[in-house]
């Protein structure tokens, strides 16, 4: 509480930035629950605030430097005595690098969960310094790597969007020489099958009809729990138990794309079951390299040619699949073969989208210390060339579903131009025309034509969105 102009106390302001993956943003939506529950009135970060947090992201250094960048920018704007919070995995994973001038406080990943805690432990007046004028932030962040349960926050809506997602892992086992996350997460943990279940049916209680499964490792799932568990298992479990329409995956590795979660994905998938929820047909694999050496060197656990099988079998067995994934051009060692071998790898693949990321060297990982790595225009060049594959296989995708007799868009939000706009279960951004109640709710769609130029553009990126007609 503070005082405004010596009347009554007014509810603290906080304000909540979740930048990077998904997890992330159901983490920032139970801090923010946290704090309303606590008696704190959330506000967007636009606004003026009495506490702005910036729940940060560390793979790559670009978005480090974001989280920086926006707790600058939130002191420039925030009023006298407001407070700066820099949370997350950024600190977790160096809080020495976001020891900046304009932050108060600094919390890791277990502590910012208990962000109210953190506020109630120090003078929060507007007229009273956390710190001597001069001295760095405090930092607080524990230890990861000895944490074993997993910090989960029921919640039954999150605010302004219509796809709820819900952390079912956290932290990784593997030692992939470029990452930083087993420093920002920790080890691999997991939420029992029954809380996942619990935590799914309040969502769907709350208005959601799609919740993402989330977790750094969520292919791991499972693996730490007694009994044992599996994703293919839980994926199972929520679309019969969970209450929802549907069931979509975050980012899974390619060793844990198993041939029992291929089937229970299959079998489960829309078209093929005629009544209840149903399994997205949407795959985001993180590849990183069709080079097996390149591979090799990154610390990955299976070779081009086995992703490659995983690939083409998702493909055939899920008629109208999404396949996405994740690379790194100019790895420490990548000859111009190695890149060749990734883009020849992406061109005969079935894959959709790619997201495509310049290596970054993050501090205390073994790549960072390795030789050869590339700089300048050729970095930038190998950026581009995939970055422009991508587009050109969206493009053949998008159009691919052009005229399917029926798909399915969960609305979420009305465009500038009028329009509606929504997301079917195979990842397309589509735009059509209705009123106001269709919003968060599921229509059957039929897609007619492209946005911009049209879907065979091969300049048209991914959310640009396809015209469809409800049906």
């Amino acid at each position: 509480m503070h005082e405004s102009n010596g009347l009554k106390p007014t509810r603290r302001r906080i304000a909540v930035f979740s930048l990077g993956c998904k997890l992330n943003q159901a983490e920032g939506e139970g801090i923010r629950h946290l704090c309303g529950e606590s008696g704190c009135e959330i506000v967007p970060f636009e606004a003026e605030a009495d506490v702005y947090v910036i729940n940060t992201c560390t793979v790559t250094s670009e978005a480090d430097r974001e989280g920086r960048r926006l707790a600058r920018q939130a002191r420039r704007r925030a009023p006298v005595g407001a407070k700066i919070i820099l949370a997350g995995c950024s600190v977790q994973a160096n809080p020495g690098g976001m020891l900046i001038p304009e932050a108060d406080l600094l919390l890791g990943n277990a502590e910012k969960m208990r962000l109210p805690e953190h506020l109630a432990s120090a003078v929060w007046r507007p007229d009273t310094e956390l710190r001597e004028e001069g001295a760095p932030a405090e930092v607080r962040a524990a230890a990861i790597g000895r944490r074993d349960e997993l910090d989960v926050i029921p919640i039954e809506h999150f605010e302004g969007r219509t796809r709820a997602y819900l952390k079912v892992q956290d932290g990784c086992n593997f030692s992939c020489s470029f990452c930083a996350t087993t420093l920002a997460r920790g080890p691999s943990r997991s939420l029992a099958a029954d809380d996942c279940l619990r935590h799914a049916r309040r969502l769907a209680g709350g208005g959601h009809k799609e919740v993402v499964l989330t977790g750094v490792h969520l292919g791991a799932y499972g693996r730490d729990l007694k009994p044992r568990e599996t994703l293919s298992r839980l994926l199972g479990r929520l679309i019969e138990e969970g209450g929802l329409r549907r069931v979509r995956l975050s980012s899974v590795e390619p060793g844990e794309v198993t041939r029992e979660l291929v089937r229970v994905s299959a079998e489960s998938a829309f078209g093929r079951k005629k009544t209840g929820a149903y399994a997205c047909r949407h795959f985001h694999i993180p590849v990183q390299s069709g080079d097996d050496g390149i591979l090799r060197a990154m610390g990955r656990n299976y070779t081009a040619e086995r992703c490659a099988r995983r690939f083409a079998e998702l493909a055939r067995v899920i008629p109208g699949i999404c396949l996405g994934a994740d690379f790194i051009a100019g790895f420490p060692g990548e000859s111009a073969e190695a890149f060749d071998r990734t883009m020849a790898w992406v061109r005969e693949s079935p894959i959709a989208y790619l997201h495509v990321f310049p290596y970054s060297p993050r501090e205390n990982t073994p790549a960072a210390q390795m030789p050869g790595r590339l700089h300048g225009e050729e970095s930038r060049r190998r950026v581009r060339a995939l970055r422009e594959l991508g587009r050109r296989k969206w493009a053949a995708f998008a159009a691919s579903q052009i005229g399917a007799s029926r798909l399915e868009v969960l609305i979420e939000g009305r465009r500038k131009d009028g329009l509606l706009s929504g997301l079917t279960d195979n990842y397309v951004r589509v735009a059509i025309d209705g009123p106001e109640e269709w919003i968060g709710e599921i229509v059957p769609v039929r897609l007619s034509s492209g946005g911009r130029g049209g879907a065979h553009d091969p300049a048209a990126g991914r959310e640009e969105a396809i015209l469809g007609v409800a049906v």
